[in-house]
C-alpha cells in the first residue's frame, strides 16, 4: 500500500509539474507578497528600530514601533543596509545609512531623546493586517488544486483506472492532498519569510494544520458537483470572491460591527482572524476550536457521501 501511495504521489506531482495553472498558483501568493512588503516598506515613515540584544535602552521605546533585536554591531549595520527604513540605537546614537526618509531620522531622534511622536497615516496594525490578509493567500488556492487535480482524473477518464487497481479508494484523494499540502507549505515559508512573520511554532502549526483541513473541506465539496474544468471556474468564481476575499477581508479591515458580524458566519474569516494572531501575539482559542471542530464535522460527512462522487467507490446493496 505504501508503493501504492508513494506511485499516486510522484504521478500527481509530475502533472502539477507540467500544469502551468499550478505554477502560478504557487506564484501569485509570493508576488502580493513582495507587493505588500514593499509597499508597506515604501510608504512607511514610522522608523524601525534596531538595537543590540540583552542591552538595555536609554530610553523606553514605544509600543507601536517594530523593534529588532541583533546580536553585534556587524549585525545591526547588515540589518540598517536594508531598503526599509530600520534605524540602529547604540550607545545613544543613531546608525543610519543614509537612505532613509527625513521624517523617519526625525522620528527616530525623538524616541532616542525620550520626546513623543506622531504615528503615520499607515500604522504598524494595518501593515500587520496587510501581512496578514497576503500570508492567508498562500492558502487560499488549496482547495483550488485539490479541485482541479480530481477534475483532471474525469477529464483524462482515468477514474475508472483507478477503481480497478489494487488500491483503497483513498489512496489517489490522499495522494492529491499530500501533492497539494507540498506546495502551500512551500508557499507559506517563503511568504512568511518575505512578510517577516514572528517565529512561534505553535500558532503556526495550529495555523497549518487548520489550512489544509478547511482547504481539503472546500476542494472535496465543490468535487461534488464539477465534473470538467468549466463547471469548476464557475463554482470557483462566486466562492473565491465572496467567500474566500471579500468578506474575510472586509471583516478584517473595516471597523464596523455589521460587516464583523457578517463575517463571523465565515470560517475562512475565523481562519485569517488566526493568522493575524501571529503578528499580534495574541491566539484567540476560539477561531481554533470553531475552525477545528467544522473541519472535523465536514470531513466525516464528505466521507460518508463520498461513494456518491464520480471519485469514490459505489456502493451496491
Amino acid at each position: 500500500m505504501k508503493n501504492t501511495f508513494f506511485t499516486f504521489m510522484l504521478k500527481d506531482l509530475l502533472l502539477a509539474r507540467r500544469n502551468i495553472l499550478i505554477w502560478l498558483i504557487i506564484a501569485f501568493p509570493i508576488f502580493t507578497a513582495f507587493g505588500a512588503s514593499g509597499i508597506t516598506e515604501t510608504y512607511s515613515d514610522m522608523p524601525k528600530i534596531v538595537v543590540l540584544k540583552d542591552t538595555k535602552q536609554p530610553v523606553t521605546i514605544p509600543a507601536e514601533i517594530m523593534v529588532y533585536e541583533v546580536s553585534s554591531y556587524e549585525d545591526m549595520k547588515t540589518k540598517v543596509r536594508d531598503l526599509d527604513t530600520k534605524i540602529g540605537f547604540m550607545n545613544g546614537k543613531l546608525i543610519t545609512d543614509g537612505r532613509e526618509s527625513p521624517k523617519s531620522v526625525k522620528k527616530a531622534a525623538a524616541i532616542l531623546d525620550g520626546k513623543p511622536i506622531e504615528a503615520g497615516k499607515l500604522s504598524p496594525t494595518l501593515f500587520n493586517k496587510v501581512y496578514a490578509f497576503n500570508l492567508y493567500g498562500s492558502f487560499l488556492f488549496f482547495g483550488m488544486i485539490l479541485l482541479f487535480s480530481l477534475v483532471e482524473e474525469r477529464k483524462n477518464k482515468t477514474i475508472d483506472l483507478q477503481h480497478v487497481q489494487p488500491a483503497h479508494p483513498a489512496i489517489p484523494v490522499l495522494a492529491k492532498l499530500t501533492v497539494a499540502s507540498i506546495i502551500t507549505l512551500v508557499d507559506f515559508v517563503v511568504c512568511s519569510f518575505i512578510l517577516n512573520v514572528p517565529f512561534n511554532i505553535v500558532p503556526i502549526l495550529f495555523i497549518i494544520i487548520i489550512g489544509i483541513l478547511l482547504g481539503t473541506v472546500l476542494g472535496l465539496s465543490m468535487a461534488f458537483y464539477a465534473s470538467t474544468e468549466t463547471q469548476a471556474l464557475a463554482i470557483l468564481k462566486p466562492i473565491t470572491f465572496v467567500f474566500l476575499i471579500s468578506i474575510p477581508g472586509l471583516g478584517l479591515f473595516l471597523e464596523s460591527d455589521i460587516v464583523r458580524i457578517i463575517a463571523m458566519f465565515n470560517p475562512f474569516y475565523w481562519f485569517l482572524q488566526l493568522i493575524y494572531s501571529l503578528y499580534t501575539n495574541d491566539l484567540d482559542l476560539s477561531y481554533l476550536y470553531l475552525s477545528f471542530t467544522l473541519c472535523i464535522i465536514a470531513l466525516l460527512f464528505i466521507i460518508v457521501n463520498w461513494h456518491r462522487t464520480p471519485y469514490g467507490r459505489k456502493k451496491f446493496n
